[in-house]
């Protein structure tokens, strides 16, 4: 892929999302950004795959080119870092958002990444607080039918029953979803927590050193005797989840040809190994090889 890559990309980005700027610091022969727009009757879905190092509007660019929308974003691979005025939204994989940009923002993704966008019409969500944008909760029924609805939509499995007569139904089933999934947050009786969105949370967590039980269980408002039972009760523990979980992330990096620029060491840190020597002696003892052994073999 040539230097005219990032300009085709821009503009692509530009027609589907609004007035971004993409920032890549390495060679740009290197770089990936894929656009492909879809309709689902009448509703825009944006498919965005790229391994840029910045991605941002400012605040007099959004107030032109994304007034009347907000955006429904389901991040499929990678992840990355959304800064929404003086907020942060952390996305991962399988995270949902929705995201207002009238303020401007500033994207800085993780490495390659994948993620759907849907733009929604912001007046319907008329008085809907700032603080209510940013990640969603998919506790809850409506929240698990939006994530499916999202995903459906994401992987292309209606586009073989798409008919003009669909309209802007998908729409409205989304904004009709959102907004009991939008109460969530604001309501002070959230369900019991069940064992995938406590595994869920982990998975947002996993870069941190200072994720344990403890801090875990402080987080979701349960005790530690708490946590444990949920695992216990699958025959796992939650300790031995999050090694398993950074294992494997760690060894996605280490086979990902986008990752070859970061060391071992590097990578150990992100994924939340203090100690690179206690890293290589994990990962061999659940692999049976050395992480610079399967890195170099291409595993």
């Amino acid at each position: 892929m040539n230097g005219q890559a990032l300009s085709a990309w821009n503009e692509s980005v530009n027609a589907a999302c609004g007035r971004f700027e993409t920032r890549y610091d390495h060679c740009k022969s290197l770089f990936i950004g894929e656009m492909k727009q879809t309709l689902i009757g009448s509703t825009a879905v944006a498919h965005i795959r790229s391994n840029a190092h910045v991605i941002a509007m400012d605040s007099r660019s959004s107030g032109r080119d994304s007034v009347g929308r907000c955006f429904l974003v389901l991040q499929q691979q990678g992840s990355m870092v959304i800064e929404l005025g003086d907020r942060v939204v952390d996305m991962r994989a399988g995270d949902l958002a929705l995201l207002d940009f009238s303020e401007g923002v500033k994207m800085t993704p993780q490495g390659l990444f994948s993620h759907v966008s849907i733009p929604l019409p912001r007046e319907l969500f008329k008085g809907l607080e700032r603080a209510r944008f940013g990640k969603l909760s998919t506790t809850g029924v409506c929240g698990q039918l939006l994530g499916t609805l999202v995903r459906q939509v994401a992987g292309g499995e209606l586009a073989q029953w798409s008919c003009p007569q669909d309209g802007d139904g998908v729409q409205r089933a989304l904004v009709a979803l959102l907004e009991s999934v939008l109460e969530y947050r604001a309501s002070d009786h959230s369900p019991g927590w069940q064992l995938h969105e406590v595994q869920s949370v982990i998975q947002q967590r996993l870069d941190s050193p200072r994720l344990s039980p403890a801090l875990l269980s402080e987080e979701l408002g349960i005790s530690n005797r708490q946590l444990y039972r949920l695992f216990e009760a699958s025959g796992d523990s939650v300790c031995r989840y999050i090694l398993r979980e950074r294992l494997l992330k760690a060894a996605q990096d280490l086979r990902d040809p986008v990752s070859l620029h970061r060391s071992i060491t590097e990578i150990a840190s992100y994924w939340g190994f203090a100690d690179s020597a206690h890293f290589s002696k994990t990962f061999k003892k659940q692999t049976g090889l050395t992480p610079s052994t399967y890195r170099s073999r291409g595993h």
